[in-house]
């Protein structure tokens, strides 16, 4: 299995790395920090500027990443990586589906009075009727029982000619929910810096929102500390706003066993090919057989 990230390359086995790489951007080009190679049994580690001792990064662990390991020995790069924040919609099992997902982003938020007043910003800006969003303790009744719990939960305002509407936001579209929470994982990864790992992007969403929660990330300004996202996606229009580093596609076989591959590792993807339309047409595989 081969998996990237930016400059990061691992490649592995259930038994050992056969291949881990680190690179930088240095003007134009990436240079290597280090590279570790699998070759005759044995490993082959050069390093420029990793600050890892040689003869401890040869004895890493076959099983285990040279980023880790240098972590544990205290090399500054490697514990920097491998303290990344990593901001998620993802639980144990899959995405977050229920109403505690709201409950969960708005305790996120009582806590970063900064991040609620971006949220709300952008929830205004965005087309989904709010003229604001405020915060305020509603009581539930548990089922079965007569216990009732209270929560912090958000209210969306809506106006209406010159009277003003508020409903708690288990009643607003799942569009407006669904931006809601997506929000409390992304704010957090752009202020921190650190890694948003997002399942299903586009639910509930438009494609046309994928636009403005992409410039999120690609704009400095929102943007200071160079976060990154990671986020599988459904929604083929995804590909007008990306470059084929950026793309990796999964198929799954007829044993129920998943593929995944960079789109620049296909020959023949050119830097200027529509890749929407390209994929659209089959061109490059894991399209759904229906």
């Amino acid at each position: 299995m081969q998996a990237s990230c930016g400059g990061y390359v691992l490649e592995l086995t259930p038994e050992r790395v056969l291949h881990e790489s680190l690179r930088r951007k240095t003007s134009r080009y990436f240079s290597y920090v280090f590279e570790r190679d699998w070759r005759s049994g044995a490993y082959v580690v050069k390093q420029q500027g990793f600050g890892m001792a040689p003869a401890e990064a040869k004895k890493v662990r076959q099983n285990a990443s040279l980023i880790s390991t240098a972590a544990q020995y205290g090399v500054p790069l490697a514990g920097i990586m491998a303290n990344l924040p990593i901001f998620s919609n993802v639980a144990w099992a899959s995405r977050e589906h229920d109403f505690h997902r709201i409950i969960n982003a708005t305790n996120i938020f009582r806590a970063k009075d900064p991040l609620w007043e971006q949220a709300v910003s952008l929830l205004r800006e965005w087309d989904f009727g709010l003229s604001d969003v405020v915060i305020e303790e509603a009581s539930f009744t548990n089922p079965g029982s007569a216990e009732i719990t209270k929560y912090y939960m958000p209210f969306g305002v809506h106006k209406v000619d010159d009277r003003k509407a508020k409903r708690i936001f288990t009643l607003e579209s799942s569009g407006t929910q669904g931006a809601y929470v997506l929000l409390s994982h992304l704010l957090p990864a752009l202020a921190r810096g650190g890694v948003a790992v997002i399942d299903e992007l586009e639910a509930d969403l438009h494609p046309r929102m994928l636009l403005p929660i992409m410039d999120l990330f690609l704009s400095p300004s929102t943007n200071p500390r160079d976060a990154q996202i990671i986020f599988t996606c459904h929604a083929a229009e995804i590909l007008n706003l990306l470059q084929k580093p950026q793309v990796m596609l999964v198929e799954k076989d007829e044993r129920g066993r998943s593929e995944a591959w960079r789109l620049d590792s296909m020959k023949g993807v050119r830097k200027d090919d529509n890749l929407y339309a390209k994929y659209m047409a089959g061109t490059y595989g894991a399209v759904p057989q229906v």
